[in-house]
């Protein structure tokens, strides 16, 4: 087994740091797209999330996995239907959809799944503006066609796809972008040994951006999105790494069914009547 220890993050000074955002991290507001930055798809959950896991690495707690699925609800609604009908994939861009499908492939998503890979690439490049690689919308092609009809399909596509940039973001492509797609190719070639390996070095390299003194406590840090959706996609596949790290939160590699277990059930029921009860509060003090 190879483990992969989490950077140092204060749990205390969580905070997203502007410069890595293109979407809102409170609904209305509009974060702008920088082309040297990592440009994270935000969301109120998905910080909230970081601070559970914070406590809770593993991701065994029900509490954990109801911030999990209130994120990935939020994040993939936005490339859906309704979120294309009204607008709001606009302030995403392709950074959201990769997001979006990293979150489908963790929750087992097929519903989400089916739209995401029907969305239109070019509504993608008429809102990034230029600001944006053309590699990182062929990496979307190729993650659609992926799904759709398996990763071999797409393996010699993504072996040559071309990772230079050109709009001065070439520090968080290296570090953060290309090893996701080396990753990725592994697993379409079924090397076992070599996912294991690109794994290793991409959770490394994910650490290295991390720990840093501008983005060490960065909630996008405290776990590997991408990284998780392909540890997932794999443990779906019939492959379990041996790779154990704080970045890859096991309780929602082993657990499959995490986004439909009983658990979370139960942990949405409480809240759900905890929520009642503070509204029918509200309303006696208002009479």
């Amino acid at each position: 087994m190879i483990e992969v220890p989490r950077h140092e993050i204060d749990a205390r000074s969580i905070r997203e740091v502007d410069e890595g955002s293109v979407a809102p991290v409170v609904y209305r507001s509009r974060m702008p797209v920088r082309p040297e930055g990592p440009n994270f798809s935000r969301s109120m959950d998905g910080s909230l999330l970081a601070a559970m896991l914070i406590s809770d690495p593993a991701a065994l707690r029900a509490r954990t996995w109801y911030f999990a699925h209130s994120t990935e609800q939020t994040v993939t609604r936005r490339f859906r239907a309704v979120g294309i009908e009204s607008g709001f994939d606009r302030h995403d861009r392709v950074a959201g959809w990769r997001a979006a499908f990293w979150w489908a492939l963790v929750a087992r998503d097929a519903e989400a799944m089916g739209e995401l890979v029907e969305y239109p690439i070019e509504r993608l490049r008429e809102f990034g503006d230029g600001a944006f690689d053309d590699f990182q919308y062929e990496w979307v092609r190729l993650l659609q066609t992926a799904w759709r009809f398996g990763p071999k399909s797409v393996y010699e596509a993504a072996w040559a796809l071309d990772t230079t940039s050109r709009v001065g973001a070439q520090r968080v492509t290296d570090l953060l972008f290309r090893p996701v797609v080396d990753v990725f190719i592994r697993l379409a070639d079924g090397d076992s040994d070599g996912f294991d390996w690109e794994l290793t070095n991409a959770l490394r390299l994910h650490r290295a951006f991390f720990d840093t003194d501008a983005w060490r406590n960065d909630p996008e840090g405290v776990f590997a999105l991408p990284l998780l959706g392909l540890a997932c996609w794999a443990r779906d596949l019939g492959y379990r790494t041996a790779i154990r790290s704080e970045y890859l939160p096991a309780g929602f590699i082993d657990r499959p069914d995490w986004a439909i277990s009983p658990e979370l059930a139960d942990e949405l029921s409480r809240l759900a009547a905890a929520k009642a009860r503070l509204a029918a509060a509200d309303g006696d003090r208002s009479t």
